[in-house]
């Protein structure tokens, strides 16, 4: 009882901590940085290509994630709010599952997708990695999950943890431009 009701405490703290508090989920060496070009690659769960350029003049939220993080979990309801008041306007949502630790994670995280009835695009570093390409996790500098980060219609990172009540307001904002 006493472990249930500290993860919950810590999840509703993660929540309440500010974008300076959060800078340690990318690595300071990595080039994502708030004004940063950024280019997403890698394979769907279908093991199709993800086409980034697919998106350009949208505003996408890229979700740095895992099947198995409770705070990850903890973000779905606000992301779904999301995406179903702003995705005919111009938004979407890519999540890009990371560390998986099943011997078959592609299947983990299709299930789990499927779980959670997740409308958005979805991209497998099991399948990128497969394919011979590099895990996302490393090459965007990513030292925490969830990360994740708003990207403006012309492919530049514009917010970073943009976690909770955060996603909303940044969303408002734009949208009501």
């Amino acid at each position: 009882m006493v472990g249930a009701l500290l993860i919950i405490v810590m999840g509703v703290a993660v929540f309440l901590l500010d974008e300076e508090s959060l800078r340690h989920d990318i690595s300071p060496n990595s080039s994502q940085k708030i004004g940063s070009d950024f280019t997403l690659y890698g394979k769907t769960l279908d093991d199709e290509d993800f086409d980034w350029e697919s998106l350009r003049g949208k505003y996408v939220l890229v979700k740095f994630t895992a099947t198995w993080c409770g705070p990850c979990q903890m973000e779905i309801p606000g992301m779904l709010e999301a995406y179903e008041t702003y995705h005919d306007r111009g938004f979407e949502i890519v999540s890009v599952y990371v560390w998986e630790r099943e011997p078959n994670a592609n299947a983990t995280v299709k299930k789990f997708v499927e779980k959670e009835k997740l409308p958005w695009l979805i991209i497998s570093e099991p399948l990128t990695k497969k394919a011979g390409q590099p895990p996302q996790g490393e090459t965007f500098g990513i030292q925490g999950v969830p990360t994740m980060l708003l990207v403006d219609k012309e492919g530049k990172i514009f917010a970073a943890n943009t976690r909770g009540t955060r996603l909303q307001q940044e969303l408002k904002k734009l949208f009501s431009e």
